[in-house]
């Protein structure tokens, strides 16, 4: 099982992602390329209505696209002057190097927090695996900046993420896993007990 290191079981002074953040839509060329001129317009105009960036996730069509698209599309947005701190980029594959070039690279550029998939393609994976996978991606990159917002959102990944694995991510990373976002409605929610930390709650 992997331990956090000394330098990420702290709490560094990273602000929290606060407000709304709006799902990024991705234009694309005729070609299929994405049209960075557009993305770059799109979110310029999202920052101008006082929302926050969440790009690379389900709107984005962000399985639609390499890793090298990804981190060209961000870059773009940083050129342009864009602030990363209002920014939250999905980074989740089912290829643990793709997870963490991601991973690292929206760290490195500032990013206030990354959205991040369990890895979906095998399904009936324990809690354990999904751990191990998402402590991996937390190791590798090791950079206290890092803070990872789960992403649970089963009727599209068909892989969720339990209160009992959210516990205990909060419990061996205290300073990384900052919260989890869910997407389900209140009723489809997985029973929970009075010592889980809410999902709600950034430790």
């Amino acid at each position: 099982m992997s331990v956090p290191s000394p330098a990420l079981a702290g709490t560094p002074d990273t602000p929290p992602l606060r407000g709304v953040l709006s799902p990024v839509l991705t234009p694309f060329n005729a070609d299929g390329s994405p049209s960075v001129g557009r993305f770059v317009k799109h979110c310029r105009l999202l920052l101008d209505q006082g929302l926050g960036l969440a790009a690379f996730g389900t709107n984005s069509e962000a399985s639609s696209l390499a890793v090298h698209e990804k981190r060209r599309l961000l870059d773009a947005l940083l050129d342009a002057g864009l602030p990363p701190t209002r920014m939250m980029p999905g980074t989740g594959a089912c290829a643990l190097p793709e997870a963490i070039e991601l991973t690292r690279h929206a760290v490195q550029s500032g990013c206030a927090g990354v959205l991040m998939l369990p890895p979906f393609y095998y399904k009936g994976v324990s809690d354990d695996g999904l751990f191990r996978s998402f402590a991996q991606v937390i190791d590798e990159v090791a950079d206290e900046r890092l803070r990872v917002y789960l992403y649970h959102i089963p009727p599209v990944a068909q892989v969720g993420i339990s209160f009992g694995l959210i516990e205990r991510l909060l419990k061996c990373y205290p300073g990384v896993a900052a919260a989890t976002v869910l997407r389900l409605p209140p009723h489809r929610l997985p029973p929970t007990s009075q010592t889980t930390t809410p999902y709600w709650q950034k430790p």
